[in-house]
């Protein structure tokens, strides 16, 4: 192989370890989604103001895939509390609690109050601070799958550079192979999670206590760990790019070397 091809396909490798990296990142990271939800503009009867940008009431909330971070203050002073993911697999419901059991509202309150609704005034899971578990699943799905197909175009990137693969899937047709489902299934754990941002996430992350105080609607957003794996889905793209340009194609190393045996005459082992 031409030196030059050489380097292209470690330059693969070292995209491939990027992309990898990029969602270990994510994994790592606990900012997926911030929101900054804002006081409700409402006036009590004696004509005291309540919520409202005016009235000092703030509130900041950032979660990653398992744990996350909010701060409330009604007025009287901050409150901040560390979040972590609960789920109920038996009615397939998740969300961002305090980590203290003992807190005044907890995730099993919550649960407990989206399953006593009954009749035409039953409101969605959103509406309780709780999303949809099978779409968290498929997500976390998703992203692992993208790193173990990643790490497999690592090792047989490096396979490629330092060794004479004799197979077709361990040669060419492989690196093409483990990059596209890399690609395809960092792309799908994308299109999952936005799935579950646009229609639960992004309605509400409050509880129904905070509700009456706060509304966190159109004050969410993706943050910095979402777009890494923007980046990695990027990273496994070029990396078909570049395999292009190495001058590797996806065909068989056995036609290859037949070819080869029939021009010379000879049969090499």
């Amino acid at each position: 192989m031409v030196l030059a091809h050489r380097k292209l396909l470690a330059l693969s490798v070292i995209v491939a370890m990027v992309g990898v990296g990029l969602i270990v990142a994510a994994f790592a990271t606990d900012h997926w989604i911030t929101s900054s939800p804002k006081g409700n503009d409402t006036v009590h009867s004696n004509g005291t103001e309540k919520g409202g940008s005016a009235s000092g009431y703030t509130a900041n909330i950032t979660f990653g895939l398992f744990t996350g971070y909010k701060l409330i203050d009604f007025g009287i002073g901050p409150r901040p509390s560390s979040l972590a993911l609960r789920c109920n697999t038996s009615v397939k419901v998740c969300a961002y609690a305090s980590k203290d059991d003992d807190a005044d509202y907890t995730f099993a309150d919550m649960v407990q109050d989206f399953k006593n609704q009954s009749g035409a005034n039953a409101k969605s899971m959103e509406w309780f601070g709780l999303f949809s578990f099978p779409l968290y699943v498929a997500t976390l799905t998703m992203l692992v799958l993208a790193i173990v197909w990643g790490l497999v175009a690592i090792g047989f990137g490096v396979f490629n550079v330092f060794g004479r693969p004799i197979e077709t899937i361990t040669g060419p047709a492989g690196l093409y192979v483990w990059n596209f489902q890399a690609l395809l299934f960092s792309a799908a754990a994308i299109g999952v999670y936005l799935g579950l941002y646009f229609t639960q996430l992004k309605v509400n992350l409050l509880t129904v206590q905070e509700l009456a105080t706060f509304t966190s609607k159109d004050l969410t957003y993706l943050d910095m760990s979402f777009y890494f794996v923007v980046g990695a889905a990027g990273a496994f793209l070029l990396n078909l790019f570049v395999l292009l340009c190495s001058g590797q194609k996806c065909s068989c190393s056995y036609s290859r070397s037949g070819e080869k045996e029939v021009d010379s005459g000879m049969i090499l082992y």
